[in-house]
């Protein structure tokens, strides 16, 4: 039974929907903006669900009525999803949107349109869908789900409400996490760590346990470079990197780690509250000891240059191989590290 208390971390934003519900102040456009796994949508599909609502309860949705149920299996007459066919949303499915608002509702109430990878649209499906928006459809309401909806026209945006989804406490994620699902606490603490403050990012990490073994061989990688076995290492990358985002996970997890250590350094007192791997203590611990402050920002800056090569797609494989080895090579150097 779906309602708005589902949603964490974002009261701002779920006051102002709720109130809006409660009180009929609808407006026929909204965006919500944010990293993918935010949340974007399924804020959306409770916005739905609470202006459809025939539940008898003040503070809608009741999660329970018809209309909410199909809302939230995605059955409901009224609601339209709309996403991207390949790289983009195309005119062709903006003109089937014009066309399906001019018809009259299957049900009382209002037609919901969400358009999912709204920043997707092209030039010319934002420049027919900005018409409709401009002479709405009476009881239509657009929901624009973007990442960035600042590739949207600013037309589009200035006649939407523009709602941006904010990172969620730690803390809060946490317990929102441990009272609705059953995991071991310490994959709770690793994978909220690792979320970013995205709360969809966290569940992936707990739900598909294949992240935490490829987490787990990410470190090995690092403890065999950091141990002077760096032929291993390359040996185990390509268990994990297969192409560019792969790769870019791994230099993701590569930089997390190594900042971690140099959190330790800096606050030896409260790391234990900052650091994100905190259930590889004991390993980033060793590591820390292994390392100077020089060899520590030299490394640092190798990742940051690989994270140029892969993002220009120069030799994927060679580039974490080059990477590996140049790491080795600092921590092994004993004069001054001068490694650029």
């Amino acid at each position: 039974m779906m309602n708005f208390n589902d949603i964490v971390g974002q009261r701002v934003i779920v006051e102002s929907l709720r109130n809006a519900v409660i009180n009929g102040m609808i407006s026929n456009g909204y965006i919500f903006s944010g990293p993918k796994g935010c949340g974007k949508k399924f804020m959306a599909v409770i916005f739905s669900m609470a202006l459809n609502c025939r539940g008898e309860a003040h503070d809608r949705p009741c999660g329970s009525c018809s209309s909410c149920i199909r809302t939230s299996n995605s059955n409901h007459p009224n609601l339209k999803l709309i996403k991207p066919t390949g790289q983009s949303i195309k005119i062709k499915q903006v003109r089937e949107i014009i066309s399906d608002t001019a018809r009259k509702p299957f049900e009382s109430g209002y037609k919901i349109i969400i358009i999912d990878g709204a920043e997707k649209m092209t030039i010319e499906a934002q420049d027919a869908f900005l018409k409709t928006l401009e002479e709405p459809p009476e009881n239509t309401v657009f929901l624009l789900l973007a990442e960035n909806h600042n590739l949207l026209l600013p037309t589009i945006v200035s006649r939407c409400q523009v709602f941006r989804i904010k990172p969620v406490d730690r803390m809060e994620m946490k317990s929102f996490i441990q009272a609705r699902y059953d995991y071991p606490p310490m994959d709770v603490e690793a994978a909220v760590r690792h979320s970013k403050g995205i709360i969809g990012r966290a569940l992936e990490l707990l739900k598909d346990k294949e992240n935490f073994k490829i987490r787990a061989l990410y470190i090995d990688i690092l403890d065999n470079v950091l141990s002077g076995n760096e032929r291993d290492a390359i040996l185990l990358a390509p268990e994990t990197v297969e192409d560019k985002e792969t790769a870019e996970r791994f230099l993701d997890f590569s930089m997390s780690w190594f900042r971690d250590i140099m959190v330790m350094r800096e606050c030896p007192k409260a790391f234990k509250d900052i650091i994100i791997n905190i259930d590889s203590l004991d390993i980033l611990s060793r590591h820390n000891l292994i390392l100077t402050e020089d060899k520590l920002n030299s490394i640092m800056e190798i990742i940051k240059k690989t994270y140029i090569y892969v993002k220009h797609n120069v030799g994927i494989k060679n580039s974490i191989d080059g990477m590996l080895f140049n790491i080795a090579e600092v921590n092994s150097y004993n004069g001054k590290n001068s490694w650029s």
